[in-house]
């Protein structure tokens, strides 16, 4: 609260020493002339810091004027101070909730894209096979056996003459 009143009267310190435009009319269009001459500025800056200085020296005196409004006014600020924790705790406590629900929630659906079997519709499929040539099946299983090998506890078969599943590359000329 005290930062703002700092920051209130340095800014206002600032923007009265701040030269004036010379071009520049006043925002109140019924307001009388200044007195003063052409060109000058209505308030000279130097009359502006004496009365600043002695508005805060006033303020520095209010409460030995007016000890009851201090006690007051004291009054009044710790309890806008102790409500202000309040709500920034009740707000923290909110916001602390909201953190944890959010990752319980994406705990929750984690878990539950996760299940004990992970496969999926494609690899329980079955494997893409050749069109049978009506022997029923018998020249997939002989490629198989061409490409994998024999099935395991299987005596191993003589190779069969027909070509390979798998054609090999042409050499290249030496």
């Amino acid at each position: 609260m005290f930062f703002l009143l700092r920051v209130a009267f340095w800014l206002t310190l600032v923007l009265i020493l701040l030269p004036s435009i010379p071009g520049l009319q006043s925002s109140q269009p019924h307001a009388p002339a200044p007195a003063s001459t052409a060109g000058s500025a209505p308030v000279d800056p130097l009359q502006a810091l004496s009365a600043a200085g002695s508005a805060m020296s006033d303020a520095r005196g209010f409460c030995d004027r007016q000890p009851q409004a201090c006690a007051i006014g004291s009054e009044i600020a710790t309890t806008l101070g102790t409500r202000a924790e309040a709500g920034a705790r009740l707000l923290l406590s909110y916001i602390g909730e909201q953190i944890a629900e959010q990752k319980r929630k994406v705990a929750e659906r984690a878990n539950a894209n996760a299940p004990g079997d992970t496969l999926t519709a494609h690899d329980l499929s079955p494997a893409w096979q050749a069109p049978g040539s009506g022997d029923g099946g018998t020249r997939a299983e002989a490629d198989n056996s061409t490409i994998f090998g024999p099935p395991v506890g299987a005596p191993a078969a003589a190779p069969a003459t027909a070509t390979p599943a798998v054609p090999t590359p042409p050499r290249r000329p030496s």
